[in-house]
């Protein structure tokens, strides 16, 4: 049986890969492959992005090196910028931040971060100078809005009015331009107690960014309201305990039985064979049990995939989110599921979004590029508080069979990819999340 200390949480966006040793066989054709992406937007159909496990150590919260990674090349949009490794599920987690020369903004790379002590690593995601992305430049992420769906409910008046995000993660700047009119019901602290909202890391702002941002960038659910726990520290850690009680803060976040939030975003997560007894499954069972839906990344193991998806992801009513890049063809870091004990519509992950070089938001102003299942993650929880506004009788109300109705039409709605098995595929779930075909059926 394991303490609560023998596993950490980290969140799902990845990084930049300083090596100083001889590099691997197996990262022979790596470099070519991420100046392909750099020139043309995207990799080839056939081309994988190496990923790497980590694995916890019993009484600590640091995880120790499992694989060798692949030193990623630093493309133009990194260069000169510091870099900051954080692990996701699958690469390795640094013990400290490698900081590289910076130029008159003085840029902090790193809004990948991964909640979970095993908690896949992603691309390497580096903050951007912001100089370069005001107008046109911050909507070049809008591809991944239309493919899921978000811009054509948007058409139609839905804005997330009247509906409650939870973000459970690193938490919030509240400062960022792109923030002015988000409508904060709650905050708590687990991590250093601090009454007043604040992001350490980064990797909060980002995912709030994708859901509610109303500036140069445009989330999908601009209008609706936030609940945030932070439980992640500055080094992207963050306890099972920690983890629990904010998902459990966002169900109660008053603690006196007043509703609190419709939909909890969960972009972290940790190896099912890290936590026997994980105090976040009992939250999170719990929560959906409530009727709240309950939103969680599948994971990032990638190439190294040991066959399932993360705790909390693996929650019969959460709904897992892998990734897919702006073609429809599944990320290479994004995690497979099982079908073993399972059955419609929980099969995992139950869908897959965009979550490949997202732009979003970051402390201090600035914006980012994000890649991992955390952002398909939050872009998802986006999906859902568009459709629960179109649908206010399929909130929480105590009822979990709302939730089992909600997947049955994400499962039915979900655009299928040209290689996916049908009706449920290991790697792509259900399909690719449409948020307009599955209003459609609710």
């Amino acid at each position: 049986m394991r303490s609560e200390a023998s596993s950490s949480w980290k969140s799902t966006a990845g990084p930049a890969w300083k090596s100083r040793t001889r590099t691997p066989r197996v990262c022979s054709g790596v470099s070519a492959w991420w100046n392909r992406w750099e020139r043309t937007g995207a990799p080839r159909r056939n081309a994988s992005r190496p990923s790497f496990s980590l694995t916890p150590r019993t009484g600590a919260f640091r995880p120790r090196v499992r694989a060798q990674p692949c030193p990623l090349p630093v493309g133009p949009r990194l260069k000169g910028r510091g870099v900051l490794p954080m692990p996701a599920d699958s690469p390795v987690l640094p013990r400290e931040f490698y900081r590289g020369r910076t130029r008159a903004w003085k840029v902090v790379v790193a809004v990948a971060l991964v909640v979970a002590a095993s908690f896949g690593s992603l691309v390497a995601a580096g903050f951007v100078n912001p100089a370069r992305l005001f107008g046109p430049h911050v909507q070049r992420s809008e591809w991944a809005f239309t493919m899921s769906g978000v811009r054509e409910l948007n058409a139609r008046g839905l804005t997330g009015a009247g509906v409650t995000v939870c973000i459970v993660d690193s938490g919030i700047d509240l400062l960022h331009p792109d923030f002015g009119n988000v409508r904060l019901l709650a905050w708590r602290d687990f991590v250093n107690l601090r009454p007043s909202p604040y992001d350490d890391s980064g990797h909060g702002t980002a995912m709030a960014g994708l859901i509610v941002a109303n500036g140069s960038l445009r989330g999908a659910a601009p209008d609706a309201s936030l609940i945030v726990a932070k439980v992640v520290n500055a080094a992207g850690d963050g306890s099972d305990q920690n983890v629990a009680q904010g998902v459990r803060f966002c169900v109660d976040p008053w603690g006196d039985g007043r509703k609190g939030a419709d939909i909890i975003s969960l972009s972290l997560g940790a190896k099912a064979r890290a936590i026997y007894q994980s105090a976040v499954v009992t939250a999170v069972a719990w929560a959906t049990s409530q009727g709240v839906f309950v939103v969680a990344a599948a994971g990032n193991d990638g190439l190294f995939d040991d066959g399932d998806v993360e705790l909390p992801a693996t929650v019969p009513l959460a709904i897992a989110v892998g990734a897919v890049d702006m073609d429809g063809v599944k990320a290479p870091f994004s995690s497979m599921g099982s079908s073993m004990n399972r059955t419609d519509p929980n099969l995992k992950p139950e869908v897959v979004a965009p979550g490949m070089r997202l732009i979003s938001t970051t402390p201090g102003a600035r914006y980012a590029t994000i890649t991992g299942t955390s952002p398909a993650t939050a872009l998802m929880a986006g999906v859902l508080a568009l459709l629960l506004q179109a649908k206010p009788n399929l909130r929480p109300g105590g009822v979990a069979g709302n939730i089992l109705l909600v997947k049955s039409a994400l499962a039915a709605g979900s655009r299928k990819a040209a290689v996916q098995e049908v009706p449920h595929d290991p790697w792509y779930g259900y399909g690719i999340a449409d948020g307009l075909a599955t209003l459609v059926l609710l």
